[in-house]
């Protein structure tokens, strides 16, 4: 199996990106790993500090793992991490990245302590990944202002500094899905990010359950390689039990979290089909 970075790499030549599923649960990890194995398209897996507490991410290691013994190509990723002590555990037990988010610093505090952390790691871990993040990415009904907006020059000269290998950008994605208006990303300005980063650099876009196909087709032909999808498993998820449950329902938990573990894998595998579908040329 290629490591992420190899996958990254062929990824980015042939116009395709990676859907990152972070894991609320066992059962929406069940989904992922069922849809990778049906499909054969990669994907990572990754956790918040609220889903880390919860699922614990020494446990989902395990899972992986076991997935990646039988020829799953399912990696890990840390999402938004801030406590870099546990970054750095995960980094030390084998998690494929880790994404140290510093956007509540000021920006030259959050360079310094990301190049910090970064270089530090690098010489003992030369396979891991690092993402980082120097634009707040908000939350849904917020007021969106290109205020916020990552500046091209910024991007270069964070990524150039800290050595890191994904920039985490804000250009009009939020995290969640808005019920008032849909997400309407800066393509225009994703270009110049673009061709702004060194040539070794990824692009990831955060809060990828709100846009739309169309979008997410043309963020990828112009370099992203990973997206985050995350809100549309919760509300799918979350929809499914609620319908079960106010139903006739079965004793057997597992009866009952089978159909929403189906419904999960349906958008599990458009996204993968979705976002593995080559934009090369």
């Amino acid at each position: 199996m290629k490591n992420l970075r190899q996958l990254l790499n062929e990824y980015k030549a042939t116009g395709r990106a990676i859907p990152a599923f972070n894991i609320d649960s066992f059962e929406i990890y069940q989904a992922v790993e069922e849809s990778v194995k049906e499909t054969g398209l990669p994907c990572i897996v990754q956790l918040s500090a609220g889903e880390d507490k919860f699922v614990h991410a020494e446990r989902l290691f395990v899972l992986v793992k076991k997935a990646q013994v039988e020829g799953l190509p399912i990696y890990l990723n840390m999402d938004h991490g801030q406590d870099q002590l546990r970054l750095e555990k995960l980094i030390s037990i084998g998690f494929d990245m880790v994404h140290f988010d510093g956007s509540k610093m000021e920006y030259k505090i959050n360079l310094e302590t990301s190049q910090k952390f970064v270089q530090n790691l690098k010489n003992h871990y030369p396979e891991t990944l690092f993402e980082v993040e120097f634009d707040k990415i908000n939350l849904v009904d917020s007021v969106v202002s290109s205020n916020s907006f990552t500046d091209p020059q910024k991007a270069f000269d964070f990524m150039a500094q800290t050595g890191a290998d994904l920039l985490a950008v804000s250009i009009g994605n939020l995290h969640g899905i808005s019920l008032k208006l849909p997400e309407n990303i800066n393509l225009n300005l994703l270009s110049k990010i673009r061709n702004k980063i060194p040539e070794d650099k990824f692009i990831t876009l955060h809060g990828g359950s709100g846009i739309s196909p169309d979008q997410i087709s043309q963020a990828i032909k112009l370099g992203v390689v990973k997206i985050n999808i995350n809100t549309e498993l919760r509300i799918n998820f979350n929809q499914s039990i609620s319908q079960i449950y106010s139903k006739d329902f079965s004793q057997k938990i597992y009866e009952n979290f089978n159909p929403a573990i189906d419904s999960l894998k349906n958008i599990i595998k458009a996204k993968l089909l979705l976002f593995s579908t080559s934009n090369y040329g």
